[in-house]
Order: C-alpha cells, then sequence, then structure tokens
C-alpha cells in the first residue's frame, strides 16, 4: 500500500529534525514530541543570553491557526518555527517539507549547512511573508535565523 503524502511528508519531517538535532544542537524533546505526538515547537529569540527559547506552537492559538492554514493552501508540512523580532515586524520562519519530493534530498542537504527554505511569515505585514532560503544555526538547544 502507498503512504499518503501527508505521511511521506512526516518521515521527511522527523529526518530533517535529526539534522538539527545532530547538527545544530536542537534538544531531542522537539523531535520525539513531533514523532510521537505531532508536537510543533517554535525557537524564539529574546537577548544574546536567552537566543533561542523553546516554546508549543500551541501556546499560541494564532501561530497554530495561521501555520495550519498555511500548510493546507501549500501543501507543506511545518517542522519547526523561529520567531524573531525585526526592525520591520516580527517575523515567524517556518521550516517545512514541500510536496516535491523530487526536491528533499536537495532540501536536506541545504538544511545541513545550516541555509534552509522556508515560508517566512512577518507577521505585522502579511503582504510581506514569502517562500525564501534563510540561514540558521543553533543556540543552547533551540535554533536561532542568522539571515
Amino acid at each position: 500500500m502507498k503512504q499518503d503524502l501527508k505521511q511521506l511528508q512526516k518521515i521527511e519531517a522527523i529526518e530533517r529534525l535529526k539534522i538539527l538535532q545532530d547538527k545544530f544542537g536542537l534538544i531531542g524533546i522537539v523531535k520525539k514530541e513531533f514523532e510521537k505526538d505531532d508536537i510543533l515547537y517554535y525557537s524564539e529569540y529574546l537577548n544574546k543570553q536567552f537566543p533561542a527559547m523553546l516554546y508549543w506552537i500551541s501556546n499560541n492559538q494564532d501561530y497554530e491557526k495561521t501555520i495550519k492554514q498555511l500548510e493546507k493552501e501549500h501543501n507543506i508540512l511545518v517542522y519547526h518555527a523561529i520567531l524573531t523580532r525585526t526592525t520591520f515586524g516580527k517575523l515567524l520562519t517556518l521550516l517545512c517539507v514541500s510536496a516535491n519530493q523530487d526536491e528533499w534530498k536537495r532540501d536536506r542537504d541545504e538544511l545541513t549547512e545550516g541555509l534552509p527554505c522556508a515560508y517566512v511569515m512577518n507577521l505585522n505585514d502579511d503582504n510581506c511573508s514569502e517562500f525564501g532560503c534563510v540561514q540558521i544555526a543553533g543556540a543552547k538547544g533551540g535554533i536561532t535565523r542568522l539571515a
């Protein structure tokens, strides 16, 4: 029996969380809870002392609702998010698995290099939200966005 796309995306998302864990030091509970219970985490940059605090997306109903809507609209699966405050608004960077399986190997390679493609939501101005490549790094058990 052929697995449906959502199941394959979840398997791929778990592989990417393993990369974040092994290469960038993401704490293991993030992958474990996503794999077992579909719990989605986000890392939030607070300051230099706390560059990547981890929270459940479900702690913020607006984020959770918006992500579910985007997943449905773009046929993606979000496996981790990064919240960053900038001079032009709060950005929620969504690391996600696309529906295009032909791109998955390249996506994993780019993630390993710290340059994943993501959907970046500008929470203050949705017109500035878009897909693109970002630069990430590990930070105290979470993930931070560098560019």
